[in-house]
Parts: structure tokens; sequence; C-alpha cells
């Protein structure tokens, strides 16, 4: 569950960015009252492309040696032996 909670967060941060941009920037009274549907897709794309980096850096950056052979997890004595790249 922790692990989505960026996600989310990201996901969330440009309709909060224009909500108090409305509020504040352009002294909208009501919350909804400055949104339109044009806002709303921008938003929503933003949002996507936002999460949808966040998902590729997180990937790249987690990486480990890529070339080599797969050795599958496999019990030994007992013992649990994790899967690797030789």
């Amino acid at each position: 569950m922790l692990r989505i909670l960026p996600e989310i967060g990201l996901f969330l941060l440009p309709f909060i960015a224009f909500a108090l941009y409305l509020r504040f920037g352009r002294q909208v009274d009501s919350w909804l009252g400055g949104w339109s549907t044009r806002a709303f897709l921008i938003c929503s794309l933003v949002a996507v492309l936002l999460v949808a980096a966040s998902l590729y850096m997180i990937e790249a950056s987690g990486r480990g040696p890529t070339t080599g052979a797969y050795v599958p997890p496999s019990w030994k004595d007992g013992v649990l032996t994790p899967g690797h790249i030789e």
C-alpha cells in the first residue's frame, strides 16, 4: 500500500495545484467555480504523464545487471537461494 501512495500523490498534484491557482490566483470563491472540461483534461494529461515518468524512473533506477545467465531461485539444504544473474 505504501508503494502506491507516491503515484497517487503525483496523480493528484496537478489538480491540487490548479485548485490552489483558482483559489488564490484568480480569487475564485468556490473550489469548483473555475473548472472547465478543458482544464480538467489538461490536468488529467499532466497527471498521467507525471505518473508514467515516475514509474519509468523507478524502473530505470532499480535495475541490476542485465547481461549474463539468469539462475532461478532454488532450495539447497533447506535454505532458499534467491535468483540472480551470473
